[in-house]
């Protein structure tokens, strides 16, 4: 063995050929901390002078994949620019050794293969990547308020192309492995079984990269002086539009790129290292690398330590196969558990499989399984029109209509139907739990388990429960949640949960703008630029304006008269409209991109707006209000500290990540200014905006959501 650390192992055979396998220790995926660039870097020098060397192959020892890219636990430590431009030179020097070494080097890449992870491949002349499900290429910095600071924003666009290469690093796509070789990333696509002779191939083919493929349009963008130039302005000027207010890091990105292709690959690489030190500093970089680490922390949640014997979960009744049910029986199915659906018909049976066979269909085409495997799992599904299956289940999820009556009938049936040790869970969004455990005679049995649409992409889980409802229940949903692989979060049973509650009055406000005049294209670009997804608008055209007006008579004799949208909202739904579902809502739907709804104005009896708010203004207006709400559930004890508030906001709704969520964002403005605003804003415009008891007292005694450090104590600072 030539070389041997923590971290990596350095083996040769009698023809000069090397292999690095990479191991970092008590570390489920290879992660770059300093101590494994470091260790690295003296491998790489013991190879430089390594006579009869041949060729260099890195891989990884672990099954889970090649690397996850940095451990965010440095970033952390980091408190200055100039630390964090040392660390992105120290990645930088090591790479470029690998970079500079006078023989082929290849990077066998199979599943993450992610930021750090990809630098390093993109040092190597060539890259094989395993064709298997879980094998993902990209950079995703930027989702961190950061950018590829070990070199990744100068050699990805000398391997792709530079129109491809800022797909990757300011829009964050990833690439499977066979996108990989179509986008020119990786030189093979194998699988596993052919990786040996596949890099017995390459390494005879030598050290030449696989280059872009030369097309008429990629010259005219990318092979002269001025398409480059009107590449980087169009791509300037799409970012004035698209990035949210306050997040520097595509921007950063962006010219990073742009000073390489000019000005070569170590001006390029200068740029890399002042950029990432100045990212450092932003808040945006500190909201995001933190919402990361709580969302790490969600997913060993303390209270899994404390209750030892968990039933397990293995088979899972799903009642209802509507959009929601189909979507929790699909990612089960997906997960590998036993599943049974139930329909009321075997019309609304064959129309509930419809909708799983099409999210197997989206899950071969994302190649998270082979044709293979879908077909097996979706042919293993039970399927009934009475209770058939569910005699062995360990878990029954309920997602019918949300009709209170319907729902207790259901679990009334349920209890005579399914084990005595059986769980049973209710997906609603908009009714309390204790109501549906009325009468029942073993309530402890019962929680909610609030999935988010489309149930494959959101990856939040509300699990709500009652005083009534067994800790056991609650800790056994946890765990199943994080077998899907989601984010859960736990939180009493309240009107609308944490997520409907805080997202009513944003929606209220939004229809109390849009009423008064204000175009529903500036109501809804003021919220993008803020860092939302989509508008408010947007939003209630996609949930539907019938799902939304439920959820709200819903949750009206809870707010009284704090809301005052409902009547607006139900006149919609009287001219028939139903959002995106029916083809018109706030905007009209069917041709190249929606429009703005002319008959809104008339049916909301809406004048033109007296006077135009600015974007800062419309966004006080609907922001606020859901700070407000989110520091009352906060106070009501509906969730149990500002980290939850701020998890189930951002990976429920994808309320502006950068700023971290309601509470941190309360947090940043300071709360006596929160107060203030709103005071004015009530003053102003109504009671609506009046600050809860909560807010005021906080502010008072000068108490933030979060400690000096940003994270409640947690590891992540």
């Amino acid at each position: 063995m030539l070389y041997r650390s923590a971290s990596l192992r350095v083996e040769a055979d009698a023809g000069g050929h090397v292999t690095l396998w990479f191991d970092v220790p008590g570390q489920r995926f290879n992660v770059f901390t300093r101590r494994v660039l470091t260790e690295l870097g003296e491998a790489l020098r013991v190879l430089a002078d390594r006579p009869g060397l041949t060729a260099v192959v890195l891989r990884s020892a672990k099954e889970s994949g090649f690397f996850a890219g940095a451990d965010l636990h440095v970033f952390t430590q980091i408190t200055t620019a100039d630390e964090a431009s040392a660390l992105s030179a120290l990645g930088q020097g090591v790479f470029t050794q690998l970079a500079d070494l006078p023989v082929p080097t290849v990077a066998v890449i199979h599943g993450p293969c992610l930021g750090g992870g990809l630098e390093l491949a993109l040092a190597c002349t060539a890259r094989v990547a395993v064709d298997q499900p879980g094998t993902l290429l990209g950079l995703p910095e930027v989702e961190l308020g950061i950018l590829p600071g070990w070199g990744g924003t100068q050699r990805l666009p000398r391997v792709v192309g530079i129109a491809r290469a800022l797909q990757m690093i300011l829009a964050g796509r990833k690439l499977n492995a066979a996108e990989s070789v179509q986008w020119g990333l990786a030189d093979r696509a194998v699988p596993p079984e052919r990786v040996l002779e596949t890099l017995t191939e390459v390494l005879r083919a030598g050290p030449a990269r696989r280059r872009p493929a030369r097309t008429w349009r990629r010259w005219l963008l990318e092979g002269n002086p001025i398409g480059r130039a009107l590449l980087f302005a169009g791509m300037r000027q799409l970012l004035a539009r698209k990035v949210p207010d306050d997040m520097p890091a595509p921007h950063e990105a962006l010219r990073a790129v742009e000073v390489g292709v000019k000005r070569g690959l170590e001006a390029g690489l200068a740029y890399e290292r002042a950029a990432i030190g100045r990212l450092s500093q932003t808040t945006a970089c500190r909201n995001l690398i933190n919402l990361f680490f709580l969302r790490e922390q969600a997913r060993k949640p303390p209270l899994l330590d404390g209750i030892q014997d968990l039933p397990a979960i293995r088979r899972v009744g799903v009642v209802g196969a509507g959009t929601m049910g189909a979507g929790i029986a699909q990612l089960a199915a997906v997960k590998g558990f036993a599943v049974v659906i139930r329909e009321v018909s075997e019309q609304a049976l064959a129309a509930g499989l419809r909708k799983v066979e099409d999210l197997f269909r989206q899950a071969v085409d994302r190649r998270i399984l082979s044709a293979e495997e879908a077909q097996r799992k979706l042919a293993a599904i039970g399927r009934t029109t009475a209770w058939d299956g569910f005699d062995t289940a360990d878990l029954v999820v309920e997602a019918v209509l949300e009709d209170l009556e319907l729902k207790r009938r259901i679990f009334r049936e349920l209890e005579a139907h399914t084990p005595a040790g059986a769980i049973l869970a209710t997906n609603t969004s908009s009714l309390l739990v204790k109501n549906i455990q009325e009468g029942l005679a073993h309530p402890e049995r019962v929680a909610a388990l609030h999935f988010f649409n489309p149930v494959h992409k959101m990856p939040l889980v509300e699990v709500a429960h009652t005083a009534a409802t067994d800790p056991r229940t609650v800790a056994a949903l946890v765990r199943w949640s994080l077998a899907l692989g989601k984010t859960p979060v736990v939180v009493k049973d309240a009107p609308g949960f944490v997520v409907n509650r805080v997202l009513i009055p944003y929606f209220s406000e939004a229809l109390v703008l849009r009423s008064a005049g204000v175009p529903a294209g500036a109501i809804d670009q003021a919220m993008r630029h803020f860092g939302m997804p989509m508008g408010p608008l947007e939003l209630l055209d996609q949930i539907g304006l019938d799902v939304a007006g439920h959820i709200s008579r819903s949750l009206q004799p809870y707010s009284g008269d704090r809301f005052p949208a409902g009547p607006a909202l139900e006149r919609l739904l009287q001219a028939g409209l139903l959002g995106q579902t029916g083809g018109r809502g706030f905007y009209v739907y069917g041709g190249k991109r929606p429009r703005e709804n002319p008959d809104i104005a008339r049916l909301l009896g809406a004048a033109p707006a007296a006077g135009r708010l600015t974007a800062s203004q419309l966004q006080e207006r609907l922001v606020l209000p859901m700070v407000n709400e989110a520091v009352a559930c906060l106070g009501e004890g509906i969730a149990a500290d500002a980290a939850t508030v701020d998890l189930a906001m951002v990976f429920g709704t994808g309320w502006a990540p950068h700023r971290g969520g309601p509470l941190r964002y309360a947090d940043d403005l300071g709360l006596p200014a929160v107060v203030q605003a709103l005071d004015r804003l009530a003053q102003e415009h109504g009671p609506r905006f009046t600050p809860c008891a909560e807010l005021r007292r906080r502010a008072a005694a000068g108490a933030a959501f979060y400690g000096p450090a940003g994270n409640q104590g947690s590891s992540a600072r």
